[in-house]
């Protein structure tokens, strides 16, 4: 039974009329458009069911783009090249501090222990140290460890000579030290372990392939001077 009046639930039949009856688009803007190189229509709706002919004609897959903030992928250096360099400059300024302070140790003993007597023996070894650094041991002594600071800072400039600068000053200073310590061959024994230590990773052969994959800079054409000058 009714009452003759439009029911609730129906469709209207008043009002004004729906801009968006019979359009595709609907309040929420056009269908978006085919993918760049697309050979086919789009389709009418997203969701839209695709045939097999459509998907031959996409585009094949390419590399995305990086994204904004993604890690760079860089050159990772050895980890050998860091053992190498902080057994050099570790080894060297332990040697240069140490015998900085036997030095001052020897000149403070010769001025407060006398010649004679029961002293008289560390004061004859004392003064002979002061008086060989004098005549010119403090040379290589000293020369060597700064070498091999200084080439072992260089070798994490990534350039090939400063693995042969360093292996070279390495070899030097075995060589001289084989002719100081001839009398204790022991002593050399224990430096060319640790030296030899230190040079031999270098050679290793992932060191190589970072030293030979170093980018080189783009070479600046010269110009002419009757170019700059017209």
């Amino acid at each position: 039974m009714t009452s003759g009046e439009p029911s609730a639930w129906g469709p209207p039949t008043g009002g004004p009329p729906d801009p968006y009856a019979g359009s595709y688009a609907g309040p929420w803007g056009p269908a978006p458009g085919a993918p760049t190189g697309w050979a086919g229509p789009p389709p009418p709706w997203p969701g839209a069911p695709v045939t097999d002919e459509q998907l031959r004609r996409l585009p094949p897959p390419g590399p995305l783009p990086p994204r904004a903030g993604a890690p760079v992928v860089v050159d990772q250096r050895p980890a050998v090249i860091g053992l190498a360099v902080t057994l050099a400059v570790t080894g060297s300024l332990l040697w240069v501090c140490g015998l900085s302070l036997f030095g001052v140790v020897a000149l403070a003993g010769i001025q407060a222990m006398s010649p004679v007597g029961d002293e008289g023996v560390v004061f004859h070894t004392l003064d002979q140290f002061v008086l060989r650094m004098g005549d010119g041991l403090w040379v290589p002594l000293y020369g060597f460890p700064v070498a091999s600071i200084v080439t072992g800072f260089l070798l994490l400039s990534r350039r090939p000579w400063t693995r042969l600068a360093h292996s070279g000053v390495g070899v030097a200073s075995l060589a001289w030290a084989a002719w100081w310590l001839r009398d204790s061959w022991l002593s050399w024994v224990v430096v060319a372990l640790y030296v030899g230590l230190a040079v031999a990773v270098l050679w290793a052969p992932s060191v190589g392939r970072w030293y030979d994959g170093r980018p080189r800079r783009p070479r600046t054409p010269r110009v002419a001077p009757d170019q700059l000058y017209g």
